[in-house]
């Protein structure tokens, strides 16, 4: 999806807010356009349809999905001397983002994403393939941690990646917590982080 502005950046931008209010199919292009202030017929102008919209949506969420992920080259050096805390707290990345425009939208988008995991096999293929993502970084990173010592080898990397992604995703911490979440302002995150960083400490070894 290429970038948007003006009149299609404000039907944009509106349609992810109802969508991830009322739901898809409890929104029409008339509501888009009254929200909006334009008639219907303009809203065809820039999307050819209410799905077009949603199509872009997924894209956009495609494509930045992983902008605020470290590179793994990056992980991999950051936890040669992070505290077991630190690691999972690093691990636990949201949306953070200087762009707010951009945050409110992939937060609004996530919960959208998780509202149609049941109706929509794109949101499905989509939602499986980022989880899986997330679990197999988690993954490359703890094992580095074990080649050069500082992981013991014993430590059961998949499920402790599989419990960290998981968890984040059951919680709905991203979708839900809202635009001004952060990591860790949670009582329920707060709780899970702590809980991971004490697993993880246990298989740690000394710098």
């Amino acid at each position: 999806m290429s970038e948007i502005s003006g009149t299609k950046e404000q039907i944009f931008d509106t349609f992810i807010e109802m969508i991830s209010t009322l739901g898809y199919e409890n929104v029409s292009m008339r509501d888009i356009a009254m929200k909006v202030g334009i008639k219907v017929p303009s809203i065809y102008n820039h999307f050819e349809s209410k799905q077009k919209i949603l199509d872009d949506v997924y894209d956009y969420y495609s494509i930045h999905y992983f902008d605020h992920r470290l590179p793994v080259e990056d992980m991999k050096k950051f936890i040669t001397t992070a505290s077991a805390y630190e690691i999972v707290r690093t691990f636990a990345r949201t949306y953070e983002s200087e762009d707010q425009k951009k945050y409110v939208r992939m937060i609004l988008i996530t919960k959208i994403v998780i509202m149609r995991l049941f109706q929509d096999t794109v949101a499905n293929r989509m939602f499986s393939e980022h989880n899986n993502d997330d679990i197999n970084y988690v993954i490359e990173v703890l094992e580095y941690g074990v080649k050069i010592g500082r992981i013991s080898s014993d430590f059961d990397l998949l499920t402790f990646a599989e419990v960290l992604i998981d968890s984040y995703i059951m919680m709905g911490i991203k979708a839900f917590a809202g635009a001004t979440y952060e990591v860790g302002q949670l009582d329920q995150e707060k709780r899970l982080i702590n809980m991971l960083a004490r697993l993880l400490s246990t298989a740690l070894m000394s710098t």
